[in-house]
């Protein structure tokens, strides 16, 4: 019997909001590593595999109905940090007739930011290093302030030191950093310790200047990061290893709803692939099938009936 393997995902879930109609709005949960988690719990069903969400909540109506949502959705919980007098971040979303998105965030009393901070921070940090895998993204760092971040680098460091593999999607946000030199900073702080990079590289080229998907390889090669994907929306993504490189074209897709969770969706597709034996490249396929299919229906999540089957 295989020993069950536990995945850590930190960051951020927020309420969101959508449009129905120009007057009414949908209540959902999301956010980039809850929405990568979720994906990765429905393809792991029945595997010998735990997913953990990582955030902090408040003891609020709406924090106590996210987390009762995600014990529903298989996810692991035990880690979440209750704080007191905090809310869940919230977000508008508004969509245009082509399906690109335009974000409205509320965020500044969110628990998420306090996640380190708590007593129970020590108690988390020894949990978390004993992760097999941990994953976050450019989001759980930008939330963070100066010291939670180190207390974060430190736990991933330690982690690695025990044998996890460390899983990081920089997914830049411009409006969370102070400026882009902050993020770059940041980012190579953490990229020392990355073993699977799963990138966009849009996001790379805006905070490093890279001038094309081959540079972003090469630069993160350096790092010592021995597995990387960049997607590159509908064009294809380029897969590395230490053995070499190659495109992986996207699925087709005739009509796009909504691009939101497109990235988080692939890169779930792409590890659960990867945990189950499948090489990069045919995860890449795995990861751009969920993407296509995602996009074309509205919202992060798609009900579950309308999963692709994969494997």
């Amino acid at each position: 019997m295989s020993k069950m393997k536990h995945i850590g995902a930190i960051g951020e879930a927020m309420l969101e909001l959508s449009h129905q109609t120009p007057t009414l709005l949908s209540l959902s949960y999301a956010g980039d590593t809850l929405n990568f988690s979720i994906y990765l719990c429905r393809l792991l069903q029945n595997q010998a595999y735990k997913v953990h969400y990582i955030t902090a909540l408040g003891q609020d109506f709406y924090s106590e109905a996210m987390l009762l949502d995600w014990k529903k959705k298989g996810l692991q919980t035990n880690l979440i940090c209750r704080i007191e007098n905090k809310l869940p971040g919230l977000y508008l979303i508004r969509t245009d007739n082509n399906g690109e998105r335009t974000f409205y965030f509320y965020r500044s009393n969110s628990a998420a930011r306090d996640l380190f901070k708590g007593n129970n921070r020590n108690d988390l940090s020894r949990q978390l290093i004993e992760m097999d895998y941990l994953y976050f993204s450019g989001i759980s760092l930008a939330i963070l302030d100066e010291m939670s971040r180190k207390y974060l680098l430190c736990i991933v460091e330690k982690a690695k030191q025990r044998g996890a593999t460390i899983i990081f999607d920089s997914n830049y946000r411009p409006s969370l950093w102070t400026n882009p030199e902050s993020a770059k900073k940041v980012t190579q702080d953490f990229l020392k310790f990355v073993d699977i990079a799963l990138t966009t590289f849009i996001d790379e080229q805006l905070i490093f200047g890279d001038t094309n998907p081959e540079a972003c390889v090469q630069r993160l090669l350096k790092y010592g990061i021995t597995e990387i994907v960049i997607k590159c929306g509908s064009d294809p993504a380029l897969v590395a290893t230490t053995e070499g490189q190659q495109r992986v074209p996207a699925c087709p897709v005739s009509r796009i709803v909504d691009t939101t969770a497109a990235g988080d969706s692939f890169n779930s597709a792409y590890l659960a692939s990867r945990f189950l034996g499948f090489d990069p490249i045919h995860a890449s396929l795995y990861g751009h099938q969920l993407a296509a299919r995602v996009i074309t229906h509205p919202g992060a999540i798609i009900p579950q009936s309308l999963m692709p089957s994969l494997f």
